[in-house]
Formats: C-alpha cells, structure tokens, sequence
C-alpha cells in the first residue's frame, strides 16, 4: 500500500518527465507544461511539509524505483548502459555531475535528451549536486531529500534536470535526467 506521500512524489517525477518529454512541443507548450511541472511541485512541497522522515523514504524509494522504466518513456527508446561513460552529446559542461563513478547513461534520438548515472559516496551528496547546477545557472523548482533518496528538479535557460538518488543493494546512484528547453 503506498503511503499518503508517495502519490503526490509520484506525480511530480511524473510532471518532470512529461517536461524532459516535450522536447518537439511548441513553446507555448512546453510553457504550460513547466508551469504545471512548477505547481504540481509546489503541491508536494507543501504537502510534505511536517510529514515524517519514514514517509518520505517510502515516498522517496517509489520514486526512485519508478525512475528507470520512464527513462524509456522520457527519451523516446533510450536504454541506460553501464559502460562507465556518459552518453555521446551529453552537454557535460553545462550539466555538471557529482563527484563519483560514471555507471552509464544513455540518450534519445537527435538530441532530444539524456541520462547518466554516477555512484556518488552517500545521499548527502545530493547537496553538493544541487549546489554544482546552480552554480551552473540552473534554478530549482522543488527539491526534497532524506538520509536514503533526494529528488530535484531543475532549470537553465538551455536544459531541465530532474536529479533523483536513491540508495540500493550497490550504493548510491545519482541519475541524471537531462533535456533541452
């Protein structure tokens, strides 16, 4: 049974990867879209807001669990490897990566996005991550984390970012999930 939490966290990867898949949408559509992104977590920020740090783990793992089958959705056919390399055209530069080991990535079809995973040391690496992309210039639209999972999501005038860490049997994996605006 899914906890009173994980629904609206849900919804919000959701809304993050409905965003990361209107990379061929009008402008005024990807608009609407990261405005519905903005308030669906808007919604969950404040209805997380008090709740116990069980409930966000159970919400969090959801999350993070459901993440790997919408890669597939998100980027249109694109299937993670574990090559220890970052996807040829993933804009590096402008989408900096925590500190860890590279674990893979993959990407859509022309440009129309990319996802890498890197194993970073713990979850409190998440806020280093965060602190990296807006330093990069991105903003952030909501954001949550506990001892064992985080998410983000996150804006430049270039990509958007959904960032998730989830804590499993191997470690810590940070996965990337990046489009073009």
């Amino acid at each position: 049974m899914r906890s009173a939490l994980s629904t609206p966290l849900i919804a919000a990867v959701a809304a993050g990867i409905a965003l990361a898949g209107l990379t061929g949408c009008s402008s005024e559509a990807v608009q609407q879209a990261t405005d519905l992104g903005s308030s669906v977590a808007s919604s969950v920020a404040e209805s997380v807001h008090g709740v116990d740090g069980k409930a966000i783990q159970d919400g969090m793992a959801s999350v993070a669990g459901g993440i790997d089958g919408a890669l597939d959705t998100a980027l249109k056919g694109a299937h993670v490897t574990s090559d220890g390399k970052v996807p040829d055209g993933f804009p590096s530069k402008e989408v900096p990566l925590v500190d860890g080991t590279v674990l893979g990535g993959g990407s859509g079809p022309n440009g129309s996005g990319w996802v890498a995973q890197v194993r970073p040391r713990s979850v409190g690496d998440f806020a280093a991550a965060t602190q990296q992309l807006a330093t990069a210039g991105f903003t952030e639209s909501a954001k949550r984390a506990d001892t064992t999972s985080a998410f983000g999501l996150f804006r430049s005038d270039a990509y958007r970012v959904v960032l998730t860490f989830s804590q499993g049997d191997g470690g810590v994996t940070a996965t990337y999930i990046v489009t073009p605006r």
